[in-house]
Protein backbone atom coordinates (compact mmCIF):
# COMPACT_ATOMS: atom_id res chain seq x y z
CA UNK A 1 0.00 0.00 0.00
CA UNK A 2 2.83 2.39 0.90
CA UNK A 3 4.70 1.60 -2.34
CA UNK A 4 1.55 2.24 -4.37
CA UNK A 5 1.00 5.57 -2.60
CA UNK A 6 4.60 6.64 -3.20
CA UNK A 7 4.36 5.70 -6.87
CA UNK A 8 1.14 7.67 -7.18
CA UNK A 9 2.76 10.73 -5.64
CA UNK A 10 5.71 10.52 -8.00
CA UNK A 11 3.36 10.20 -10.96
CA UNK A 12 1.40 13.24 -9.78
CA UNK A 13 4.58 15.30 -9.35
CA UNK A 14 5.73 14.27 -12.82
CA UNK A 15 2.34 15.23 -14.29
CA UNK A 16 2.41 18.66 -12.61
CA UNK A 17 6.05 19.43 -13.47
CA UNK A 18 5.23 21.43 -16.65
CA UNK A 19 2.99 23.71 -14.54
CA UNK A 20 5.57 24.43 -11.83
CA UNK A 21 8.99 24.11 -13.47
CA UNK A 22 11.10 27.11 -14.40
CA UNK A 23 12.45 25.11 -17.34
CA UNK A 24 9.01 25.35 -18.95
CA UNK A 25 9.16 29.15 -18.72
CA UNK A 26 12.65 29.26 -20.24
CA UNK A 27 11.58 26.95 -23.05
CA UNK A 28 8.49 29.10 -23.60
CA UNK A 29 10.62 32.22 -24.02
CA UNK A 30 12.85 30.41 -26.51
CA UNK A 31 9.86 29.16 -28.48
CA UNK A 32 8.20 32.58 -28.54
CA UNK A 33 11.41 34.00 -30.00
CA UNK A 34 11.16 31.37 -32.72
CA UNK A 35 7.50 32.23 -33.22
CA UNK A 36 8.31 35.92 -33.67
CA UNK A 37 10.96 35.06 -36.28
CA UNK A 38 8.49 32.73 -38.00
CA UNK A 39 5.94 35.56 -38.04
CA UNK A 40 8.44 37.85 -39.74
CA UNK A 41 9.15 35.23 -42.41
CA UNK A 42 5.42 34.64 -42.87
CA UNK A 43 4.70 38.37 -43.21
CA UNK A 44 7.47 38.71 -45.78
CA UNK A 45 6.16 35.77 -47.80
CA UNK A 46 2.57 37.06 -47.59
CA UNK A 47 3.71 40.46 -48.85
CA UNK A 48 5.33 38.95 -51.95
CA UNK A 49 2.29 36.75 -52.60
CA UNK A 50 0.10 39.85 -52.46
CA UNK A 51 2.41 41.70 -54.84
CA UNK A 52 2.35 38.81 -57.32
CA UNK A 53 -1.46 38.72 -57.08
CA UNK A 54 -1.71 42.39 -58.06
CA UNK A 55 -1.92 42.60 -61.90
CA UNK A 56 -0.43 46.10 -61.86
CA UNK A 57 2.82 44.91 -60.27
CA UNK A 58 5.75 44.33 -62.68
CA UNK A 59 6.33 40.59 -62.38
CA UNK A 60 9.99 40.55 -63.44
CA UNK A 61 11.03 43.20 -60.93
CA UNK A 62 9.07 41.53 -58.13
CA UNK A 63 10.59 38.15 -59.08
CA UNK A 64 14.13 39.50 -58.89
CA UNK A 65 13.36 41.22 -55.60
CA UNK A 66 11.83 38.02 -54.22
CA UNK A 67 14.91 36.01 -55.23
CA UNK A 68 17.33 38.48 -53.63
CA UNK A 69 15.21 38.61 -50.48
CA UNK A 70 15.08 34.80 -50.29
CA UNK A 71 18.87 34.63 -50.48
CA UNK A 72 19.26 37.28 -47.78
CA UNK A 73 16.76 35.84 -45.31
CA UNK A 74 17.70 32.22 -46.08
CA UNK A 75 21.44 32.63 -45.52
CA UNK A 76 21.59 33.16 -41.72
CA UNK A 77 20.68 29.55 -40.78
CA UNK A 78 23.75 28.34 -42.69
CA UNK A 79 26.25 30.75 -41.11
CA UNK A 80 28.72 29.54 -38.46
CA UNK A 81 28.10 32.49 -36.06
CA UNK A 82 24.35 31.80 -36.14
CA UNK A 83 24.98 28.15 -35.32
CA UNK A 84 27.20 29.19 -32.40
CA UNK A 85 24.43 31.49 -31.11
CA UNK A 86 21.90 28.69 -31.46
CA UNK A 87 24.10 26.35 -29.41
CA UNK A 88 24.50 28.96 -26.68
CA UNK A 89 20.74 29.64 -26.67
CA UNK A 90 19.88 25.94 -26.49
CA UNK A 91 22.24 25.41 -23.55
CA UNK A 92 20.69 28.43 -21.78
CA UNK A 93 16.98 28.04 -22.51
CA UNK A 94 16.65 24.27 -22.93
CA UNK A 95 19.15 23.19 -20.24
CA UNK A 96 21.23 21.06 -22.61
CA UNK A 97 24.59 20.08 -21.12
CA UNK A 98 27.76 21.55 -22.63
CA UNK A 99 29.15 18.02 -23.01
CA UNK A 100 26.23 17.22 -25.32
CA UNK A 101 26.59 20.50 -27.25
CA UNK A 102 30.21 21.65 -27.01
CA UNK A 103 31.35 24.95 -28.45
CA UNK A 104 31.94 24.60 -32.20
CA UNK A 105 35.58 24.33 -33.23
CA UNK A 106 36.86 25.17 -36.69
CA UNK A 107 34.90 25.87 -39.85
CA UNK A 108 31.65 23.87 -40.18
CA UNK A 109 31.28 21.38 -43.00
CA UNK A 110 28.49 21.50 -45.57
CA UNK A 111 26.58 18.77 -43.73
CA UNK A 112 26.95 20.68 -40.46
CA UNK A 113 25.54 23.83 -42.07
CA UNK A 114 22.52 21.94 -43.36
CA UNK A 115 21.91 20.36 -39.96
CA UNK A 116 22.05 23.83 -38.41
CA UNK A 117 19.53 25.08 -40.96
CA UNK A 118 17.23 22.14 -40.14
CA UNK A 119 17.41 23.08 -36.45
CA UNK A 120 16.59 26.69 -37.32
CA UNK A 121 13.50 25.56 -39.27
CA UNK A 122 12.39 23.22 -36.46
CA UNK A 123 12.76 26.04 -33.93
CA UNK A 124 10.63 28.35 -36.07
CA UNK A 125 7.90 25.76 -36.73
CA UNK A 126 7.50 24.74 -33.08
CA UNK A 127 7.83 28.35 -31.99
CA UNK A 128 5.06 29.36 -34.38
CA UNK A 129 2.76 26.66 -33.02
CA UNK A 130 3.36 27.66 -29.41
CA UNK A 131 3.04 31.38 -30.20
CA UNK A 132 -0.24 30.87 -32.06
CA UNK A 133 -1.50 28.79 -29.14
CA UNK A 134 -0.55 31.57 -26.77
CA UNK A 135 -2.25 34.24 -28.89
CA UNK A 136 -5.43 32.14 -29.08
CA UNK A 137 -5.59 30.59 -25.61
CA UNK A 138 -5.02 33.71 -23.51
CA UNK A 139 -7.70 35.93 -25.14
CA UNK A 140 -10.14 32.98 -25.23
CA UNK A 141 -9.59 32.17 -21.54
CA UNK A 142 -9.93 35.85 -20.66
CA UNK A 143 -13.26 36.11 -22.52
CA UNK A 144 -14.57 32.93 -20.89
CA UNK A 145 -13.73 34.14 -17.38
CA UNK A 146 -15.30 37.55 -17.99
CA UNK A 147 -18.44 35.92 -19.41
CA UNK A 148 -18.69 33.60 -16.40
CA UNK A 149 -18.87 36.67 -14.16
CA UNK A 150 -21.54 38.37 -16.30
CA UNK A 151 -19.30 40.63 -18.40
CA UNK A 152 -19.90 40.61 -22.18
CA UNK A 153 -21.72 37.31 -22.61
CA UNK A 154 -22.60 38.04 -26.22
CA UNK A 155 -19.45 36.20 -27.32
CA UNK A 156 -20.75 32.91 -25.93
CA UNK A 157 -24.44 33.47 -26.71
CA UNK A 158 -23.57 33.73 -30.39
CA UNK A 159 -21.92 30.28 -30.20
CA UNK A 160 -24.92 28.40 -28.83
CA UNK A 161 -27.40 28.40 -25.97
CA UNK A 162 -25.63 25.49 -24.28
CA UNK A 163 -22.52 27.57 -23.66
CA UNK A 164 -24.56 30.62 -22.66
CA UNK A 165 -26.32 28.74 -19.87
CA UNK A 166 -23.27 27.04 -18.29
CA UNK A 167 -20.93 29.49 -16.49
CA UNK A 168 -19.10 26.63 -14.74
CA UNK A 169 -18.30 25.14 -18.14
CA UNK A 170 -16.88 28.48 -19.19
CA UNK A 171 -14.43 28.43 -16.28
CA UNK A 172 -13.45 24.83 -17.02
CA UNK A 173 -12.80 25.69 -20.66
CA UNK A 174 -10.74 28.71 -19.63
CA UNK A 175 -8.66 26.56 -17.29
CA UNK A 176 -8.11 23.89 -19.94
CA UNK A 177 -7.05 26.51 -22.47
CA UNK A 178 -4.47 27.95 -20.07
CA UNK A 179 -3.21 24.56 -18.86
CA UNK A 180 -2.73 23.35 -22.43
CA UNK A 181 -0.06 26.01 -22.99
CA UNK A 182 2.59 24.73 -20.50
CA UNK A 183 2.00 21.12 -21.53
CA UNK A 184 2.37 22.03 -25.20
CA UNK A 185 5.51 23.98 -24.35
CA UNK A 186 6.92 21.02 -22.39
CA UNK A 187 6.22 18.72 -25.34
CA UNK A 188 7.95 21.09 -27.75
CA UNK A 189 10.87 21.42 -25.31
CA UNK A 190 11.30 17.67 -25.17
CA UNK A 191 11.28 17.41 -28.96
CA UNK A 192 13.87 20.17 -29.27
CA UNK A 193 16.14 18.62 -26.61
CA UNK A 194 16.04 15.27 -28.40
CA UNK A 195 16.86 16.96 -31.72
CA UNK A 196 19.60 19.24 -30.36
CA UNK A 197 22.47 16.76 -30.42
CA UNK A 198 21.86 15.26 -33.90
CA UNK A 199 21.22 18.69 -35.48
CA UNK A 200 23.56 21.01 -33.55
CA UNK A 201 26.10 18.58 -32.10
CA UNK A 202 29.49 17.90 -33.68
CA UNK A 203 29.61 15.53 -36.61
CA UNK A 204 31.67 12.35 -36.74
CA UNK A 205 34.76 14.12 -38.04
CA UNK A 206 34.61 16.71 -35.26
CA UNK A 207 34.10 14.00 -32.64
CA UNK A 208 37.15 12.09 -33.87
CA UNK A 209 39.20 15.29 -33.86
CA UNK A 210 38.06 16.04 -30.30
CA UNK A 211 38.94 12.51 -29.14
CA UNK A 212 42.37 12.84 -30.72
CA UNK A 213 42.91 16.23 -29.10
CA UNK A 214 41.82 14.82 -25.74
CA UNK A 215 44.20 11.89 -26.12
CA UNK A 216 47.00 14.34 -26.91
CA UNK A 217 46.18 16.39 -23.83
CA UNK A 218 46.13 13.32 -21.62
CA UNK A 219 49.44 12.13 -23.07
CA UNK A 220 50.99 15.55 -22.46
CA UNK A 221 49.70 15.60 -18.89
CA UNK A 222 51.16 12.15 -18.32
CA UNK A 223 54.50 13.24 -19.74
CA UNK A 224 54.63 16.30 -17.52
CA UNK A 225 53.65 14.20 -14.50
CA UNK A 226 56.51 11.81 -15.24
CA UNK A 227 58.93 14.72 -15.59
CA UNK A 228 57.92 16.13 -12.21
CA UNK A 229 57.95 12.71 -10.53
CA UNK A 230 61.42 11.83 -11.76
CA UNK A 231 63.16 15.17 -11.26
CA UNK A 232 61.53 16.30 -8.02
CA UNK A 233 61.46 12.77 -6.59
CA UNK A 234 65.17 12.36 -7.20
CA UNK A 235 65.95 15.75 -5.65
CA UNK A 236 63.82 15.00 -2.58
CA UNK A 237 65.50 11.61 -2.09
CA UNK A 238 68.98 13.14 -2.28
CA UNK A 239 67.96 16.03 -0.05
CA UNK A 240 66.43 13.75 2.60
CA UNK A 241 69.48 11.48 2.76
CA UNK A 242 71.96 14.37 2.80
CA UNK A 243 69.98 16.22 5.46
CA UNK A 244 70.01 13.11 7.65
CA UNK A 245 73.77 12.72 7.11
CA UNK A 246 74.39 16.40 7.91
CA UNK A 247 72.38 16.10 11.11
CA UNK A 248 74.52 13.14 12.24
CA UNK A 249 77.82 14.79 11.31
CA UNK A 250 77.24 18.41 12.25
CA UNK A 251 79.21 18.02 15.51
CA UNK A 252 81.52 15.08 14.83
CA UNK A 253 82.58 15.99 11.29
CA UNK A 254 81.61 19.59 10.35
CA UNK A 255 83.39 19.34 6.98
CA UNK A 256 81.31 16.32 5.96
CA UNK A 257 78.17 18.10 7.16
CA UNK A 258 79.05 21.09 4.99
CA UNK A 259 79.56 18.79 2.00
CA UNK A 260 76.13 17.28 2.63
CA UNK A 261 74.59 20.76 2.77
CA UNK A 262 76.36 21.67 -0.47
CA UNK A 263 74.93 18.53 -2.06
CA UNK A 264 71.46 19.56 -0.86
CA UNK A 265 71.94 22.96 -2.46
CA UNK A 266 73.05 21.41 -5.74
CA UNK A 267 70.11 18.97 -5.75
CA UNK A 268 67.75 21.90 -5.17
CA UNK A 269 69.26 23.85 -8.07
CA UNK A 270 68.94 20.84 -10.35
CA UNK A 271 65.30 20.33 -9.32
CA UNK A 272 64.57 24.02 -9.94
CA UNK A 273 66.06 23.76 -13.43
CA UNK A 274 63.91 20.72 -14.19
CA UNK A 275 60.85 22.45 -12.77
CA UNK A 276 61.58 25.48 -14.94
CA UNK A 277 61.69 23.18 -17.96
CA UNK A 278 58.29 21.65 -17.14
CA UNK A 279 56.70 25.04 -16.45
CA UNK A 280 58.10 26.29 -19.74
CA UNK A 281 56.31 23.47 -21.52
CA UNK A 282 53.08 24.42 -19.78
CA UNK A 283 53.42 28.10 -20.66
CA UNK A 284 54.22 27.24 -24.28
CA UNK A 285 50.83 25.55 -24.57
CA UNK A 286 48.88 28.32 -22.84
CA UNK A 287 49.40 31.17 -25.28
CA UNK A 288 51.34 30.68 -28.49
CA UNK A 289 50.93 34.40 -29.33
CA UNK A 290 53.00 35.47 -26.32
CA UNK A 291 56.20 34.28 -27.92
CA UNK A 292 58.48 31.36 -27.04
CA UNK A 293 58.40 30.41 -23.37
CA UNK A 294 61.64 30.55 -21.41
CA UNK A 295 62.62 27.11 -20.18
CA UNK A 296 65.73 25.23 -19.22
CA UNK A 297 67.07 22.69 -21.73
CA UNK A 298 65.83 19.15 -21.29
CA UNK A 299 68.16 16.70 -19.57
CA UNK A 300 70.08 14.21 -21.71
CA UNK A 301 72.72 11.53 -21.31
CA UNK A 302 75.33 14.33 -21.30
CA UNK A 303 74.05 15.16 -17.80
CA UNK A 304 74.68 11.66 -16.42
CA UNK A 305 77.99 12.58 -14.72
CA UNK A 306 76.29 15.29 -12.68
CA UNK A 307 73.46 12.90 -11.82
CA UNK A 308 75.93 10.26 -10.66
CA UNK A 309 77.77 12.85 -8.57
CA UNK A 310 74.50 13.69 -6.80
CA UNK A 311 73.97 10.02 -6.02
CA UNK A 312 77.53 9.67 -4.75
CA UNK A 313 77.10 12.69 -2.50
CA UNK A 314 74.01 10.96 -1.13
CA UNK A 315 76.16 8.03 -0.07
CA UNK A 316 75.77 5.68 -3.05
CA UNK A 317 78.75 3.88 -4.52
CA UNK A 318 78.05 4.39 -8.24
CA UNK A 319 80.13 3.12 -11.13
CA UNK A 320 79.34 4.75 -14.48
CA UNK A 321 80.16 3.12 -17.82
CA UNK A 322 79.08 5.11 -20.90
CA UNK A 323 80.08 4.59 -24.54
CA UNK A 324 82.10 7.49 -25.88
CA UNK A 325 79.93 9.97 -27.77
CA UNK A 326 76.75 8.08 -26.96
CA UNK A 327 74.57 11.12 -26.45
CA UNK A 328 75.67 12.96 -29.57
CA UNK A 329 74.70 10.03 -31.78
CA UNK A 330 71.16 9.81 -30.40
CA UNK A 331 67.91 11.63 -31.07
CA UNK A 332 67.19 14.17 -28.35
CA UNK A 333 63.99 12.42 -27.24
CA UNK A 334 65.79 9.08 -26.84
CA UNK A 335 68.65 10.67 -24.91
CA UNK A 336 66.23 12.50 -22.61
CA UNK A 337 64.08 9.47 -21.85
CA UNK A 338 67.15 7.29 -21.27
CA UNK A 339 68.46 9.89 -18.81
CA UNK A 340 65.14 9.85 -16.92
CA UNK A 341 65.18 6.05 -16.72
CA UNK A 342 68.68 6.11 -15.24
CA UNK A 343 67.65 8.90 -12.86
CA UNK A 344 64.63 6.98 -11.56
CA UNK A 345 66.64 3.76 -11.20
CA UNK A 346 69.35 5.62 -9.27
CA UNK A 347 66.73 7.28 -7.07
CA UNK A 348 65.27 3.88 -6.18
CA UNK A 349 68.72 2.46 -5.51
CA UNK A 350 69.66 5.34 -3.21
CA UNK A 351 66.31 5.12 -1.41
CA UNK A 352 66.05 1.34 -1.01
CA UNK A 353 69.71 0.27 -0.93
CA UNK A 354 71.65 3.18 0.58
CA UNK A 355 75.42 2.81 0.58
CA UNK A 356 75.39 -0.29 -1.65
CA UNK A 357 77.29 -0.39 -4.95
CA UNK A 358 75.34 0.63 -8.04
CA UNK A 359 76.45 0.01 -11.63
CA UNK A 360 75.20 2.20 -14.49
CA UNK A 361 75.93 1.12 -18.05
CA UNK A 362 74.97 2.95 -21.27
CA UNK A 363 75.74 1.18 -24.55
CA UNK A 364 74.85 2.27 -28.08
CA UNK A 365 74.59 -0.43 -30.73
CA UNK A 366 73.90 -0.28 -34.43
CA UNK A 367 70.14 -0.13 -34.02
CA UNK A 368 69.42 0.41 -30.34
CA UNK A 369 70.46 2.08 -27.11
CA UNK A 370 70.63 0.03 -23.92
CA UNK A 371 70.81 1.42 -20.41
CA UNK A 372 71.23 -0.81 -17.39
CA UNK A 373 71.27 0.00 -13.69
CA UNK A 374 71.98 -2.76 -11.15
CA UNK A 375 72.29 -2.80 -7.37
CA UNK A 376 72.06 -5.43 -4.62
CA UNK A 377 68.59 -6.37 -3.41
CA UNK A 378 67.92 -5.62 0.25
CA UNK A 379 66.25 -8.47 2.17
CA UNK A 380 62.57 -7.84 2.92
CA UNK A 381 62.00 -6.12 6.23
CA UNK A 382 65.37 -4.37 6.38
CA UNK A 383 65.43 -0.56 6.55
CA UNK A 384 65.18 0.87 3.05
CA UNK A 385 63.96 -2.36 1.44
CA UNK A 386 61.61 -1.78 -1.49
CA UNK A 387 57.98 -1.86 -0.44
CA UNK A 388 56.37 -1.30 -3.86
CA UNK A 389 53.36 0.86 -4.50
CA UNK A 390 55.26 3.74 -6.15
CA UNK A 391 54.94 5.21 -9.61
CA UNK A 392 58.62 4.89 -10.54
CA UNK A 393 58.53 1.61 -12.46
CA UNK A 394 55.24 2.51 -14.14
CA UNK A 395 56.71 5.85 -15.22
CA UNK A 396 59.82 4.18 -16.63
CA UNK A 397 57.68 1.69 -18.53
CA UNK A 398 55.61 4.51 -20.04
CA UNK A 399 58.72 6.39 -21.13
CA UNK A 400 60.23 3.35 -22.82
CA UNK A 401 56.94 2.28 -24.40
CA UNK A 402 56.35 5.73 -25.94
CA UNK A 403 59.61 5.30 -27.88
CA UNK A 404 58.71 1.70 -28.81
CA UNK A 405 61.37 0.23 -26.57
CA UNK A 406 61.50 -2.58 -24.02
CA UNK A 407 61.92 -2.42 -20.24
CA UNK A 408 62.87 -5.22 -17.90
CA UNK A 409 62.98 -4.41 -14.19
CA UNK A 410 63.15 -6.84 -11.27
CA UNK A 411 65.37 -9.07 -9.13
CA UNK A 412 67.94 -11.26 -10.85
CA UNK A 413 70.56 -13.40 -9.10
CA UNK A 414 70.44 -11.37 -5.90
CA UNK A 415 70.53 -8.00 -7.64
CA UNK A 416 67.88 -5.54 -8.77
CA UNK A 417 68.28 -4.95 -12.49
CA UNK A 418 66.68 -2.22 -14.57
CA UNK A 419 67.39 -2.72 -18.27
CA UNK A 420 65.82 -0.51 -20.95
CA UNK A 421 66.31 -0.80 -24.68
CA UNK A 422 65.44 2.05 -27.06
CA UNK A 423 65.41 1.63 -30.85
CA UNK A 424 67.70 4.15 -32.56
CA UNK A 425 67.45 5.58 -36.07
CA UNK A 426 71.00 6.68 -36.76
CA UNK A 427 70.00 8.47 -39.97
CA UNK A 428 68.03 10.96 -37.92
CA UNK A 429 70.73 11.26 -35.28
CA UNK A 430 70.47 14.16 -32.86
CA UNK A 431 67.72 15.82 -34.91
CA UNK A 432 65.12 13.22 -33.89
Amino acid sequence: MTATTGSGRRTLRWALTPLTSASTVRAGVYLVIGGVLAGAYFALAAGFVQMFADPATPRVAVGVLALVTAVIVGSPPFLAPVRALEIAAVRTFLDVDARTLPDPVGAPTVATRWRGAAWFALHLVLGALVTVGLLVAVPLATQLVLSAFGVDRAFLVQRGPALASNPVGWLVLALLALVALPYGTALARRLLRQSAEPLLGPDQTARIAELEARADRLAERGRLARELHDSVGHALTVTTLQAAAAARQVESDPDAARRSLAAIEEAGRSAMADLDHVLGLLRAGDDASSGPARRAPARSLDDLPALVDDARHAGADVRLDVDDGASGALPRATSHEAYRVVQEALTNAVRHAPGRPVAVRVAVGERDLEVEVTNPVEPPGTPGAADGGGRGLAGMAERVRLLRGDLDAGPHAGRWVVRARFPVDRERGASG
